[in-house]
C-alpha cells in the first residue's frame, strides 16, 4: 500500500505548527482533525473526476478499466482510517468505541473493494458519499475544541450530511441491489457485495439518528438565542 505512511508524514508536519499556534488547546486532537481534513479533501478530489468519467453511475457491477484509480483511493482511506483508529485509542473521545467500530468495519469494506474490481467502483461511490462532507465535519470539529461555535456552518453541514447520505446513500443502496446479477458476481467478489450492502444498511439508519440530534442540537442553541 503506497500511501500508508501519507498520514503519518502528514501529522509529523502540521503538529510544530499547531503547537506553535494552539498551544492552549489540545494540539493532538486538532491536528489529528487537520489530518482528518485533508482525507476527506483527497477522497473528493480523487473520486469526483471517476464518478463524472462513468457518468454519475450510481452503482457499476463490472470490470472496468479504470481499477487502478479506484484501488488507489481506497488504499488511501484505508491509511487514513488506520490512523484515525489509532489516533483514537489516545484520544479522549465521548464516543470512541463507535467510532473504533465504524472504522474497522469501513476498512473492511473498502479492503473488498480493492479485492474485488468488479464492486471497486461501488466502493469508491459509497466513500464519496460517506467523505464528501468530511471537511464542514472537521472545521465544526476544530471550532469545537476551542470553544467557538459557528451555527451558520452547522445548519450548512446537516443540510448537507442529510443529502449526502439520507437521499443519495439511498439511492446508490437501491441501485446496488437492483444491479446484482449472480451471473456477474464472482465467487470472490461475492463476499465485496455482501459487505456493501451490510454498510449501507447500517449506514444509513445511523446517518438519520445523528441528522435527527444534530437538528435538536440546532434547536435549541437558536431557540436560546
Amino acid at each position: 500500500m503506497e500511501n500508508l505512511y501519507e498520514p503519518l508524514l502528514i501529522f509529523v508536519t502540521i503538529f510544530p505548527i499547531t503547537s506553535l499556534f494552539y498551544r492552549e488547546y489540545d494540539v493532538n486532537k486538532i491536528t489529528n482533525i487537520i489530518v482528518r481534513f485533508i482525507h476527506g479533501i483527497g477522497c473528493i478530489y480523487y473520486s469526483v473526476p471517476l464518478i463524472i468519467k462513468n457518468n454519475y453511475q450510481l452503482s457499476m457491477i463490472t470490470d472496468k478499466e479504470d481499477f487502478d484509480d479506484c484501488s488507489y483511493i481506497l488504499s488511501r482511506s484505508i491509511s487514513y482510517f488506520l490512523w484515525d483508529t489509532l489516533a483514537l485509542i489516545f484520544e479522549k473521545e465521548k464516543e470512541k468505541m463507535l467510532f473504533i467500530g465504524h472504522h474497522l468495519l469501513t476498512i473492511i469494506g473498502l479492503y473488498y473493494g480493492i479485492l474485488c474490481r468488479w464492486n471497486s467502483y461501488n466502493v469508491v461511490l459509497g466513500l464519496l458519499i460517506g467523505e464528501i462532507t468530511n471537511p464542514i465535519h472537521q472545521i465544526m470539529d476544530i471550532l469545537k475544541v476551542i470553544n467557538y461555535r459557528v451555527i451558520e456552518i452547522e445548519i450548512i453541514y446537516l443540510i448537507s450530511f442529510y443529502f449526502a447520505r439520507g437521499y443519495f446513500g439511498i439511492c446508490a443502496f437501491k441501485s446496488l441491489i437492483s444491479d446484482y446479477n449472480e451471473n456477474l458476481i464472482i465467487d470472490e467478489c461475492y463476499f465485496s457485495y455482501i459487505i456493501s450492502i451490510i454498510i449501507y444498511m447500517i449506514i444509513i439508519p445511523l446517518s438519520f439518528d445523528w441528522s435527527y440530534k444534530k437538528y435538536i442540537s440546532i434547536n435549541k442553541y437558536l431557540m436560546k438565542s
